[in-house]
């Protein structure tokens, strides 16, 4: 056993700039898989699984983006997903990701 009494700091490489000035298309996750409540036009619903990929757009002074986001908002709609709810997800994307 080793005993090593030096701490060394991790670089925080999220806060350093970047100098090469590259946007990314998009990033994020690929096949989330999510349970869903789809509501239909009839008032019914039904229980299924849904699978999601979650992009937005990274400009170039931007380093990275907080992937757990994306699950925290597919879970703050309670499972319940509408036409009408995806206007609020991609909403929330956008505010909490503050992406374009």
């Amino acid at each position: 056993m080793i005993k090593n009494n030096h701490t060394c700091p991790i670089e925080d490489v999220q806060n350093t700039p970047d100098l090469r000035s590259l946007d990314i298309d998009k990033v994020g996750i690929k096949s989330i898989r999510h349970p869903v409540l789809v509501k239909d036009k009839t008032g019914g619903a039904q229980h299924t699984v849904a699978t999601f990929n979650m992009y937005v757009y990274l400009p170039h002074n931007f380093k990275g983006t907080h992937m757990s986001r994306f699950v925290e908002i597919l879970n703050m709609n309670e499972r319940e997903i509408s036409v009408e709810s995806f206007e609020n997800i991609l909403r929330e994307m956008i505010d909490r990701l503050e992406a374009k």
